[in-house]
């Protein structure tokens, strides 16, 4: 594709972008894509994707005075699972689950040079299989959904893995879920680009543009990621949604879920509201 057609088809996309119709969701599962994010989840001066190791410990803290001690815990999109490797030094046994194979592959190589008692899964949440509770050998004491990564996906699947996620857990096991909240999303459209010589997207000279959209009728923000590389013009288009909750819709989603006794929480260090986020404490 030359640099003329990429700007047609550049063009005769949707602006706004509407949200959920794109399949060029984020390449999370693609060798090279996953290769790139690894070093982003490993870079303790951000918290891009995963969170620098002492807030992890802090996290870790608060999440030991809500689990028992010596407690099985499942992460979702555990990444390079550092979540699950601190779980474990501190005497608890931990499962964690992704889809993106370096983060994974790299989290397997950490627990067994440490001789943790990690366990990780490849497994996509939106495709979970029937015997899911069995290959993780549950009951569960707690799964962890952290960074707010719950609002990437659509309400429909949203009720659809809620409802497998309870089942892993004991009775009276804790769903520790770190949402984005209704109020700190920008509902407004707005455009950026820039020029660089690589992306966790391309590992090329590329121009980068993004478009930043909200749909008003389904509460969602739709950031759209052009990646134009500079010498082929060969173009590609990423799509990331995010659903607004408010705490109402929230709690009444996770009671269709079969979950109880919720209780709000403020984030945990209060850091950053752009990389912090609340959580709620349900029990199965």
């Amino acid at each position: 594709m030359d640099h003329a057609h990429s700007l047609e088809r550049l063009l005769a996309a949707p602006h706004p972008p509407r949200p959920w119709e794109d399949e060029h969701q984020i390449p999370w599962h693609d060798p090279a894509f996953s290769q790139r994010m690894l070093q982003v989840h490993l870079d303790p001066s951000t918290h891009m994707a995963s969170r620098n190791p002492e807030l992890i410990d802090r996290h870790i803290d608060w999440l030991e005075s809500q689990i028992p001690a010596g407690s099985h815990v499942l992460d979702v999109g555990c990444g390079p699972g550092l979540y699950c490797h601190e779980l474990a030094r501190r005497g608890h046994r931990a499962t964690g689950f992704d889809f993106a194979p370096a983060p994974l592959e790299w989290a397997r190589t950490k627990s067994q040079s440490e001789k943790l008692d990690c366990h990780f899964l490849n497994h996509d949440l939106t495709k979970l299989p029937d015997d899911f509770t069995t290959l993780i050998e549950g009951p569960l004491d707690a799964v962890t959904f952290w960074f707010g990564e719950f609002n990437s996906f659509s309400p429909a699947m949203v009720r659809e893995f809620l409802p497998k996620l309870k089942s892993c857990l004991r009775r009276g096991g804790k769903f520790i879920l770190e949402y984005q909240p209704d109020d700190i999303f920008v509902k407004e459209e707005s455009t950026d680009w820039s020029v660089v010589n690589s992306s966790v997207f391309c590992d090329r000279p590329h121009l980068w543009l993004q478009e930043f959209g909200y749909d008003e009728d389904s509460d969602t923000e739709v950031h759209v990621h052009w990646i134009l590389e500079t010498e082929s013009g060969s173009l590609q288009r990423y799509v990331q949604c995010h659903k607004a909750w408010t705490d109402t819709q929230l709690l009444a989603l996770l009671a269709e879920a079969g979950f109880s006794e919720p209780m709000m929480h403020p984030a945990i260090t209060g850091e950053s509201e752009e990389f912090e986020f609340p959580l709620v404490v349900t029990s199965a």
